[in-house]
């Protein structure tokens, strides 16, 4: 959104940032919310914004319609081919956009509107949801046609990503940046906890058609949602080309080293921590000697700890020391995830998940607020275009790495060491990065 013209004390606040605060005291739309619920609508919440309140809504149900479709993809996949390389070929070309074209996304997210961004990104994702689901129901589907809607699906999510994390902080203001990306994180992480379910009754009952039909629907309330949003002002488009823009953003962020030490703290746990999740398969059978559903009963607690996790950085974005509790849960992730390692015992190893999943969303939540806190808004969308690189990124390089290493050493003692090199990484940091851990 445009910055008005303010005076001096007020200079580079945005004018939506007073949209916002309109719309907290006393605007219609807000006191529209029923008396019982407005206890539980703080001021200092995001959700007391109605753009975001409609923005955020809207997520959750697109969520759920994500992890749905995701999880039909995979058995879609066996059922065509009962072939586990054709799955690793999916998690191939889904990752190929991701590292290739996120960095341009960011580019484009600060060049244009970003409204309009996510309309066209949305309204094609819906397309190609419900192209394979039609494909599906009408069995016409081939297992070229699912890889290769996963790669432009990839790609449209390449796009969409940085024109949603960017725009988030023009709706809701400053002060509520933090409980915007909370609050994000906890709609993501619900669905990862709903949408799996649901996924499985839904194919049990009516195949995996129908999750695709119901993901494409799901965009449907985002699209309105983005529609209301009240348009940006036009701004004077750069006269460099993209790679010039791309080139200068770069080059931003490594003379930043608030910028530069955040992302480097986010980088090195992704590619050496992270990963844990992907290799939970043989941690539940071969370690915990437990059968799918238990292996459902780990990835449930995990995903319950991400959730309190995002929800524990919603209600204390607004305390000092964000850069030091960021060094914290950093270092928290690596000990929870050695003592995962070392557990045998399927009760500790769930508790312990508990404690990782919430460790590990509260890292990527404090990374998130402190640099919307602290990054312009001229170049924020190529910043957090290499936000959004290095999860989808760094995470299948990590797994890559570790599971071949878990091949011969074992995976248990692979990773225990990786979490082992995330902690020392972590007591190094607060050394290497003051200005990351001088952050109010």
């Amino acid at each position: 959104m445009v910055k008005a013209p303010m005076p001096d004390r007020c200079a580079g606040r945005a004018a939506s940032e007073f949209r916002a605060d309109s719309k907290v005291r006393g605007h219609p739309a807000t006191l529209a919310w029923p008396a019982a619920w407005r206890r539980f609508r703080p001021e200092g919440s995001a959700l007391a914004v109605p753009e975001f309140r409609r923005f955020w809504i809207a997520l959750i149900v697109s969520n759920i319609g994500s992890w749905m479709q995701l999880v039909a993809q995979g058995w879609l996949i066996l059922e065509l081919t009962n072939s586990p390389i054709y799955l690793g070929l999916f998690g191939l070309l889904r990752s190929i956009p991701a590292l290739t074209i996120t960095l341009v996304g960011g580019v484009v997210a600060d060049r244009f509107d970003r409204r309009r961004i996510l309309l066209l990104t949305q309204v094609s994702a819906a397309a190609l949801a419900l192209l394979l689901g039609v494909l599906d129901l009408a069995g016409l589907v081939r297992i070229w046609h699912v890889l290769a809607i996963a790669f432009l699906s990839a790609t449209v999510m390449a796009f969409d990503n940085p024109a949603r994390q960017s725009l988030v902080p023009s709706l809701v203001g400053r002060e509520r940046i933090a409980s915007a990306v909370g609050l994000n994180s906890a709609a993501w992480n619900s669905a990862a906890v709903v949408g799996p379910s649901l996924a499985g009754l839904l194919v049990a009952a009516a195949g995996t058609g129908g999750a695709f039909v119901l993901n494409g629907l799901s965009y449907f309330p985002v699209i309105w949602a983005v529609w209301t949003i009240q348009p940006a002002q036009a701004q004077p488009r750069p006269r460099t080309g993209l790679a010039q823009n791309l080139i200068a953003g770069l080059r931003f962020i490594r003379s930043d080293r608030r910028i530069w030490g955040l992302l480097t703290m986010l980088a090195v746990p992704t590619l050496l921590g992270r990963p844990y999740l992907q290799l939970m398969p043989v941690f539940a059978r071969n370690v915990l000697h437990a059968d799918a559903s238990g292996y459902g009963l780990l990835m449930g607690t995990n995903g319950l700890g991400a959730l309190l996790g995002a929800l524990a950085v919603g209600a204390t974005g607004s305390r000092h020391g964000k850069g030091k509790r960021l060094l914290l849960v950093s270092a928290a992730f690596g000990v929870t995830l050695v003592a995962f390692s070392l557990s045998h015992w399927f009760l500790i190893s769930a508790a312990l998940l508990l404690l990782v999943g919430a460790s590990q969303t509260m890292m990527m939540g404090l990374t998130n607020t402190l640099l919307q806190l602290n990054v312009p808004e001229e170049v924020r969308g190529r910043v957090m275009s290499v936000y959004t690189l290095i999860p989808m990124g760094f995470m299948p390089l990590g797994t890559m790495l570790l599971g071949s290493l878990g091949e011969y050493f074992g995976v248990p003692l692979v990773v225990g060491v990786a979490a082992l090199l995330v902690v020392a990484f972590a007591a190094l940091a607060y050394q290497a990065f003051p200005d990351v851990r001088g952050l109010p």
